[in-house]
């Protein structure tokens, strides 16, 4: 299972929960054709995503899609067309470009910085649908009965889970929908446990090691959760990188699908 290790990272996510109206994608302007450590795969690790489109793209919006190789995304606008909601963002006109698709799939989304050898800058998103029974164990299984669609079933979902220590949640709005943000603290959990995994993810989730720390911002789009993740790994950072980075979070627009 790949994981993306937060040892080194100052992280952001979200799962998203409200019923506010975000911007139309459709009416989104597009300019010319727009995390983690070593445990996430370089571009070119991966084959070019094989699940069937969700929704077509609106007009003048290109899907997100793993191109492979070294390909940099162009300037212009992006939507997550195989997710479970429309999700879109701006490539701003970097000099020198550098974002690449690390992964494009219906439950996983990965947007990297790549200087060779490793990876500096990148964001993601998932579907978080359950916990499991054990975080240090996945193999165990996901919790039984699974927890339910709100918000609130998951931020008390991990505040129960003795793996992790979770701070009080204070209400955020992302793209025009609110939710609530924590931070989730990854305990000692004996000697056997390496990493312990929040959420339940398919191949491709998230582990932390003892005494990580994640910020999370768990929000709804009619009923689906996901999760947005922004960090980077180095202990000084690109300004120019980092200023692109916000850029290209604070461009981001969410729709239910239709």
């Amino acid at each position: 299972m790949t994981r993306f290790s937060v040892s080194s990272l100052v992280v952001i996510a979200l799962l998203i929960s409200s019923c506010a109206s975000a911007t139309p994608l459709a009416t989104q302007p597009s300019a010319s054709a727009t995390a983690a450590t070593s445990d996430l795969a370089p571009p070119g690790s991966e084959s070019p995503a094989s699940d069937e489109q969700s929704a077509p793209p609106s007009p003048g919006v290109q899907p997100l899609r793993a191109t492979g190789g070294s390909a940099i995304l162009e300037p212009g606008t992006y939507v997550l067309d195989q997710f479970p909601v429309n999700l879109a963002f701006d490539i701003p006109d970097g000099d020198p470009p550098g974002w690449h698709v690390g992964k494009s799939r219906s439950e996983v989304a990965v947007v990297l910085w790549y200087t060779p050898p490793e990876m500096t800058y990148g964001f993601a998103f998932w579907s978080a649908e359950n916990v499991y029974a054990d975080p240090c164990s996945p193999a165990a299984g996901e919790l039984v009965p699974a927890i339910g669609p709100s918000v609130d079933d998951l931020v008390a979902a991990l505040s129960s889970l003795p793996q992790f220590q979770v701070t009080a949640p204070v209400d955020v709005t992302v793209a025009g929908f609110q939710g609530k943000e924590i931070e989730l603290t990854a305990l000692e959990s004996g000697a056997d446990c390496s990493e312990v995994i929040p959420w339940t993810g398919a191949d491709d989730t998230v582990g932390l090691a003892p005494g990580d720390t994640f910020r999370v911002k768990i929000l709804d789009v009619d009923g689906v959760r996901i999760v947005m993740h922004s960090g980077d790994e180095v202990a000084d950072g690109d300004a120019v990188v980092e200023a692109e980075l916000q850029q290209i979070l604070d461009s981001i627009r969410i729709e239910p699908l239709s």
